[in-house]
């Protein structure tokens, strides 16, 4: 069950999964769009609103190389969130 409101401790969490292998990025984005999409929870962080869209597009495929968003990219946004 999805709680009503969502941290900036568990987006570094998901990233966290994803650095790990011990998420799949499907997984990942699935979960950030269910959360989007919940009519029952109401996100008034704007940078978590911005996070959730950015994880939400981890499994995107790019052109010259194997996905949009890579480890660095994971690394940095936990930088960001750790410290905004």
């Amino acid at each position: 069950m999805v709680s009503n409101e969502i941290t900036r401790q568990e987006l570094i969490d998901k990233l966290n999964l994803l650095i790990s292998d011990e998420s799949k990025r499907d997984e990942v984005a699935d979960w950030a769009f269910s959360i989007i999409d919940s009519n029952s929870i109401s996100i008034s962080d704007r940078l978590i609103w911005n996070f959730l869209t950015k994880i939400g597009g981890v499994d995107l495929l790019a052109i010259g190389r194997e996905f949009l968003y890579m480890q660095e990219d994971f690394y940095s946004w936990i930088n960001y969130l750790e410290n905004a």
